[in-house]
């Protein structure tokens, strides 16, 4: 079962949802799952909730429902227990749309984890919209004639160039500078070349199976491929000159806060004793 949350219902769990009391008799406790619950184009579920004395763990899935890119950020989530807060240390993830991945959370320390109930308010999550503003480049010689460039707020420099009559791979890095995000699709890009003996231009797609958007916050960098296969009677990629075509590899966005749902987890006291 599915719960579309809003304003009210947030703010409902928030003030009614009383804290339990220590367990005692028990090395583990284990929890009910909670319904999952759906906000702003992003699915959230948890299951296999458990506790020990020095921490708490759990399964925790996020799917993005929506158009956009979703990032979260586990770090700006909190574990709530009656004798204080805990944030977990997941590294960040982007999710695609109709992508879904699932992390433990896991929180440690000096409190008693040995709850009967406890709440995760899931901080973190972000829309960013796809949909950006292009920033336009000029196309990238391959063999370089230089080995760095900046298009707008994007750093780019080319760090290992590999070429044979089968296969072609620029490694490039990228920094991104603004204040804003930074995307870069490297599946967006495409290089340009002439055929075998003559002024004819042919034009093929990036085919680093790989290839996927990357985001980026201010003054962070990622390395990223750029892969060609142009078949030898057309073109010798071991002596051609060849040209990054950027399209629509660098764009500039914004990351929108999603209201941050609350899920409540209660002990399940017979899957407590089997676990003991």
């Amino acid at each position: 079962m599915k719960i579309t949350t809003n304003l009210f219902l947030l703010i409902g769990l928030t003030t009614t949802t009383l804290f339990a009391q220590e367990v005692t008799g028990y090395e583990k406790v284990a929890y009910y799952s909670p319904a999952d619950i759906e906000v702003e184009g992003v699915s959230i579920s948890s299951k296999n909730a458990i506790a020990q004395a020095d921490h708490s763990k759990m399964a925790f899935t996020v799917e993005n429902t929506s158009t956009d890119l979703i990032m979260y950020d586990s770090k700006e989530s909190e574990f709530v227990f009656e004798f204080g807060k805990s944030k977990p240390d997941v590294k960040s993830f982007i999710l695609s749309p109709g992508d879904k991945k699932t992390k433990t959370l896991l929180v440690k320390g000096d409190g008693n984890y040995l709850q009967k109930g406890f709440k995760l308010e899931v901080k973190g999550l972000y829309k960013i919209p796809i949909n950006g503003t292009v920033t336009a480049a000029d196309q990238f010689q391959l063999p370089a004639s230089m080995n760095n460039f900046t298009a707008g707020n994007f750093k780019v420099q080319l760090k290992k160039y590999d070429a044979s009559t089968k296969e072609a791979t620029a490694v490039f890095e990228c920094t991104y500078i603004g204040d804003g995000i930074g995307l870069v699709d490297a599946s967006s890009l495409s290089v340009t070349t002439n055929r075998n003996k003559s002024t004819e231009q042919i034009t093929y797609a990036n085919d680093d199976k790989k290839a996927d958007i990357e985001i980026l916050k201010k003054n962070e960098s990622i390395d990223f491929k750029a892969v060609f296969h142009i078949p030898g009677k057309i073109a010798d990629m071991q002596f051609a000159t060849m040209k990054v075509n950027w399209n629509n590899t660098f764009v500039e966005t914004s990351a929108e806060p999603i209201e941050a749902p609350i899920l409540q987890f209660d002990m399940d006291e017979a899957t407590t004793k089997s676990v003991n």
